[in-house]
This record gives C-alpha cells, structure tokens and sequence, in this order.
C-alpha cells in the first residue's frame, strides 16, 4: 500500500497569503471610508443648498414686493433704495400677523458673513436707524453681490443711490448659485406720479 506524502502550507505561501488577505482588508477599509467621506460631504452639500434655496426665495420675495417710499434727504424727495456691491437696502410690503405694512430692510455682506436688519415704517429717524444692531444672518455664506439694471439705459450698475427712481431689476449672486434676477414691479421714475408715499 502506497503512502500519501501529507501535504501543508508552506511558510512562504502563508506569507503571501497573509499579505494578500491584508492589502484586500485595506482596500476595502479605503474603499468604505470613501464612501463615508462622500456621504457626509453629501448631506453637507444637500443641507448647504436647501438653506440657500431658502435664503434666495425669501429674498427674491421681499424685493418683488419692493415699494417706492418716499423720504426727505437734503430738502429732496427720494426713493428709499440704496445698494452696492455687497449691501442692499429696501423698502417692501409686510405680511406679517400682527402687523400688515411697509418695512424697510437691509442685507449686508461683509467678512464672509451676511448680515440683515429690518424696521417698521414710517420712521422719522430711518437714516439713523440702517446703521447698527445688525443679526447675523448666515455665517458660512461663500459670496453675496448686488448689480442693478437700468432699462432705458440697457446697463448693469455696481451701485444705486437714493433717488426718485427704482432700478428695472437687480442681480443677485449667492455662493456657488447661478446669479439670479429680480425684476422690480416700480422699476421706472416717480416724478409727477401720485403713486408714492412720503415721510
């Protein structure tokens, strides 16, 4: 009767064995953690967008329902709209609860954050009052600009001053968002209009 010769595993092929068997774990480890890493980093993206969806849509809303409010600056009557490159100033028509009318707001951005204030009108004192006591209204926004368009003028401005007209539009830039536009129902001078409320 012939014997089988019992054969093992040599030391070297356990050593490749395990060596495989490691780089494989590895692999897989990398391969998981990536796909952790990109979750997060997705439901970041998908929570950063939703909140400036919603940043942009209450904005666009406010500033559809701009409303041409009249002030007195310097023994003129102007329009209480005012902006730059970063900051805006406004007047709109509430729909509060409690208080239906006009209020004046103001966005301004600077230092990588967004700042908001807000008033009741009328206001005696609303120049006084722009400045100061700012909310932060977002902290980690990337960008935030402002351009305003003249129609008759076929041009994007960088800044608007208070006068006795509106701009046609304005465009909006929010973080990595495509710039949007708002077009301004008063865009067109008030001058022998009756359609105007002064202060």
């Amino acid at each position: 009767m012939i014997k089988r010769k019992e054969q093992g595993f040599t030391l070297m092929e356990l050593l490749i064995s395990l060596t495989i068997l490691t780089m494989v774990t590895v692999i897989i480890g990398a391969g998981l953690r990536l796909a952790m890493n990109a979750w997060e980093k997705g439901d970041i993206e998908t929570g950063e967008t939703q909140r400036l969806r919603i940043f942009s849509s209450m904005f666009s809303q406010q500033l559809k329902s701009v409303f041409p409010y009249m002030i007195e600056i310097d023994n003129e009557q102007v329009i209480v709209f005012e902006g730059d490159k970063n900051s805006i100033l406004f007047v709109t028509t509430t729909n509060d609860i409690l208080y239906g009318g006009l209020k004046w707001i103001r966005y301004d951005y600077k230092d990588e954050t967004l700042y908001y204030k807000e008033g009741l009108l009328p206001d005696k004192e609303l120049i006084d009052n722009i400045e100061g006591d700012e909310e932060i209204l977002d902290s980690e926004i990337g960008e935030v600009t402002f351009e305003y368009f003249v129609a008759h003028a076929d041009e994007w401005r960088d800044s608007w001053d208070f006068d006795d007209s509106l701009p046609d539009a304005v465009k909006v830039k929010i973080s990595y968002f495509q710039p949007f536009q708002v077009y301004l129902p008063y865009g067109k001078r008030f001058k022998n209009e009756e359609q105007r409320t002064v202060l």
